[in-house]
């Protein structure tokens, strides 16, 4: 397997990988989007909020705030050995808000947003959460934690996250090709020993000299399937060369701890057998619901405290 880096700056990488199927592209895909943990708000205390935003929505609002994130100091909340509640300091970051509008209206916005470790701080000052009228205040405490993007979307790392296949494509004027790359750029595509190496075939196509001299079926018909240009764009949480890095890190112990149950011939968990609840098709309430009575009328009479 190679790897290349087309382009890089502070929110989007995009780079080759060369000598993988689509399988494990794929894979590496997911793994960027849904198992790279970053850091978000996940608990929130108000002290008060008496805005037109409901609670709910103010929270699920600032859950979205993407964080900055320190992967080397904090550790996951399930790995941490605290076994607190909201955590300590080694698995979450306090954050709190406390702002009033007077004689103004007032836009709240992630910058109000106060930080107890700096490292772990809105990405974005400039994301507006509400908008209080004079004599409306929002104050209260919140904690951050890391968490992946397979339990809730606020916890993936990246905004984008694609890969397309790369096309190897005879041209007839070579002349004329090079010409136009010069304009489009070598991050679009590229000559190879006469061959054009179409890496970016959405950016190639948007030049219209470029779709004259080669055309769309020639591009398809040349794909490449074991070559892939991949892009991806960081929330801001992290840089977008360490979700990568990241991301290679968790596919390589997850194909290590594959490797060891093969060689061990474990493959197969074991089924166990599980008790199923008894459940009444006559009565139309659930089970654990509380325990009825019929009479000889028919009438359900509860028995018991819990009734649904």
């Amino acid at each position: 397997m190679n790897t290349k880096i087309v382009s890089l700056n502070e929110d989007t990488i995009r780079f080759l990988v060369d000598g993988v199927n689509a399988a494990f592209a794929n894979s590496l895909r997911r793994t960027m989007v849904a198992e790279v943990p970053i850091m978000t708000v996940e608990d929130i205390f108000y002290f008060d909020n008496s805005s037109i935003v409901p609670d709910e929505v103010l929270a699920h609002r600032i859950g979205f705030v993407p964080l900055t994130t320190d992967l080397d100091n904090y550790v996951l909340p399930e790995e941490c050995d605290c076994e607190a509640e909201l955590g300590c300091p080694k698995c979450r970051a306090g954050l709190t808000m406390d702002i009033e509008a007077k004689d103004d209206t007032v836009t709240v916005y992630s910058g109000d947003l106060v930080p107890e470790d700096p490292s772990i701080a809105p990405v974005s000052k400039r994301i507006p959460l509400a908008k209080l009228a004079p004599g409306q205040a929002i104050k209260f405490e919140a904690y951050a934690q890391l968490g992946q993007g397979k339990v809730h979307a606020k916890w993936s790392p990246v905004s984008m996250c694609v890969y397309q296949n790369v096309a190897f494509v005879d041209v007839e004027d070579e002349a004329a090709t090079k010409e136009c790359l010069d304009a489009c750029g070598d991050d679009v595509a590229v000559i190879e020993g006469g061959v054009l190496k179409v890496i970016d075939i959405q950016g190639f196509e948007r030049c219209r000299r470029c779709r004259e001299l080669v055309r769309h079926e020639e591009i398809i018909g040349g794909l490449k399937k074991d070559e892939f240009l991949f892009t991806v764009e960081s929330t801001g949480g992290l840089p977008p060369e360490r979700i990568v890095k990241e991301a290679v890190k968790m596919l390589k112990q997850k194909l290590s701890t594959l490797k060891g149950k093969i060689e061990a011939d474990d493959l197969h968990d074991e089924i166990r057998d599980f008790d199923l609840p008894e459940i009444n098709e006559g009565k139309l309430y659930s089970v654990g619901s509380g325990d009825f009575d019929e009479d000889e009328g028919g009438n359900e009479e509860p028995q018991g405290d819990d009734v649904a």
